[in-house]
């Protein structure tokens, strides 16, 4: 069974088999083999998806638990009601990039809600856009991920759709 995320039309998915994973994030949809880093780009920890931000904020993508917020706000582990793990990264092109001004409204243990708000930054002293990915972590015993969308608004549009 592969655990790539492949393109498919949302039209195509049967809708009684799936679970719609809400983008965390806005902006521009990139398939994970293009992230900078080679530990998402070869899907070490799982499946995923990568988005080039456009906006300050970072929502959460279905009902469920913070499990845990970690590298000063750049990594958040999540779980949902039905025991699937995610982990939304957020990356910086360059290491003279820095967010002076984080707000993380929510913290380890929270119960969170679909398109409540988990965390926003200040983008503008961003030399280059901040890219978001979105990995699953369990899903090895899942069938095939799949995204449909080129552009995607945080809480709004699906950004995978889980067989």
């Amino acid at each position: 069974m592969s655990n790539d995320v492949k393109y498919l039309p949302e039209r195509t998915l049967r809708k009684s088999q799936i679970m719609a994973i809400k983008s965390p994030f806005s902006g521009r949809v990139k398939p994970i083999t293009e992230h900078p880093e080679p530990f998402f780009r070869f899907s070490t920890l799982g499946p995923g998806i990568s988005v080039e931000l456009t906006s300050h904020n970072i929502i959460a993508p279905f009902d469920g638990t913070l499990l845990q917020v970690k590298n000063a706000g750049k990594e958040y582990l999540l779980q949902a009601n039905n025991g699937l793990k995610i982990l939304i990264n957020l990356y910086f092109s360059s290491e003279d990039d820095h967010i002076n001004h984080t707000n993380i409204a929510k913290l380890n243990g929270n119960k969170i809600s679909q398109g409540e708000r988990l965390a926003y930054f200040d983008l503008r002293e961003l030399t280059r856009p901040m890219i978001g990915t979105l990995c699953v972590l369990n899903a090895a015993n899942l069938g095939p991920l799949y995204f449909s969308l080129s552009q995607v608004t945080a809480g709004v549009d699906t950004l995978l759709t889980v067989t």
